[in-house]
């Protein structure tokens, strides 16, 4: 897939490395296709190891699960993924996961929902020359196979990690795609999904002066720069970032009249 070496480094200069990880099948382009080879193999054991190896290692700010869905053109965007006791068998004994649900710390059938910016998503993919018809599934969980659990993995892991100061996860959520969907349009679509994902964190989530993070603007925000230039607190990594609010790597009183300018702002 990357001929001429890995392309995802700071991807189109927005910040971020995209990295992917996947199976791979023999021929590539089947129907019938089995468990596969390599990462993630569609096997709830080898599925789960990876995927904890992999988080561990990268520590994903946003998580977008793929697999194919139902046998047409569509870009399903999975809303709702169960905690699931009983899930369809796999290939391999065990045929379930192991341990079945896979989070033991949450009850069975515990919901986690999908919260990539699904809308703008969809609107995206609707509005391209792609040809896909591209929807919001609210039914019952994603299917109960490897593609929910890939799904919940995804979403438990941003829960679990959302509220990290160094290393936190934004967003996370699933995309079934329709088994029609040729190589060339899926690449397309999966670039227009990765960039509406981005663009919502920076719109949404990223917010500069949201020193403490609760999604607002206020004069806490100004009471934690101030505690730590008086040295009564020091900022962790992923406060510094918001509190910075001129860029410049440091933290002055300029950023706290920065933070002030725009509370006024936002009360007008």
């Amino acid at each position: 897939l990357n001929p001429d070496g890995w392309i995802g480094e700071n991807w189109e200069e927005l910040g971020y490395d995209i990295i992917a990880f996947f199976p791979s099948f023999n021929p590539p382009d089947c129907n019938d296709c089995g468990q596969g080879y390599g990462d993630l193999e569609v096997d709830y054991q080898d599925t789960s190891e990876d995927w904890w190896n992999i988080v561990e290692t990268h520590d994903p700010v946003f998580i977008i699960t793929f697999s194919r869905g139902y046998i047409n053109n569509s870009w399903e965007m999975e809303w709702k993924y169960y905690n699931r006791l009983g899930w369809i068998d796999d290939f391999t004994p065990p045929y379930q996961p192991t341990p079945a649900p896979p989070d033991q710390d949450s009850p069975i059938n515990h919901m986690r929902f999908s919260s990539l910016p699904m809308t703008e998503i969809v609107e995206a993919i609707n509005s391209s020359d792609l040809g896909l018809y591209s929807y919001i599934d609210y039914a019952e969980g994603a299917g109960g196979y490897l593609s929910e659990y890939k799904g919940f993995h995804g979403v438990w892991y941003k829960d679990l990690m959302e509220n990290e100061d160094e290393t936190p996860c934004y967003l996370a959520g699933h995309v079934h795609v329709g088994g029609l969907v040729d190589w060339g349009t899926a690449h397309e679509a999966v670039l227009i999904t990765v960039s509406e994902t981005i663009q919502y964190i920076y719109e949404h989530i990223l917010i500069p002066g949201d020193v403490n993070r609760d999604g607002t603007i206020n004069s806490l925000d100004i009471f934690m720069i101030l505690s730590h230039l008086n040295g009564s607190i020091e900022l962790t990594d992923d406060q510094f970032f918001f509190a910075d609010m001129d860029e410049d790597a440091e933290i002055t009183i300029h950023d706290v009249v920065l933070l002030v300018n725009e509370l006024l702002f936002i009360d007008r």
